[in-house]
């Protein structure tokens, strides 16, 4: 069964996927009076865009060398793209934790999903469905860490 042209599992799993977005972008606004709370907070919110940041790397990886065959031999300009998010995604965390000035790194890490779902969205290879799929998935993991920026940036 499809909805929007998208299998409903998949569907249904991504919109679930959103929820450890959106929860803590909702609760860092109404905890802006607990510096050490909030900060965990945006500490876990990075964390998991981090997660979903390398787990799309792999995608892009496994869809690569599926593309290429048996004995074909991977694209390597694809594959040091699909790694990009998992390395930016581990420096945002450690940044972020090591300096606790979160606005910006919350705001790098909407830029990273970003530039993550645009490639997906644009990309050969891919199943058309699941392009549109990540334009629903990059667009929430946005607007949730977009919002959590500017629960910082509002202090």
């Amino acid at each position: 069964m499809r909805q929007f042209g998208i299998p409903t599992v998949a569907l249904w799993l991504t919109l679930a996927g959103l929820v450890p977005f959106a929860v803590p972008a909702g609760l860092l606004w109404m905890l802006r009076a607990d510096p050490v709370l909030s900060g965990q907070v945006a500490q876990a919110l990075l964390v998991y865009s981090a997660l979903i940041l390398s787990f799309l790397g792999g995608v892009r990886w496994g869809a690569e060398i599926n593309a290429q065959g048996s004995g074909g031999i991977p694209r390597a300009p694809i594959l040091v793209l699909s790694v990009l998010g998992a390395l930016a995604g581990w420096t945002l965390v450690l940044v972020g934790g090591l300096t606790g000035f979160l606005w910006p790194v919350l705001a790098m890490a909407a830029i990273a999903h970003i530039l993550q779902g645009y490639w997906d969205a644009d990309g050969a290879g891919l199943p058309r469905w699941f392009r549109r799929l990540r334009i629903i998935a990059a667009t929430g993991a946005v607007l949730s860490l977009g919002a959590a920026a500017a629960s910082y940036a509002a202090r």
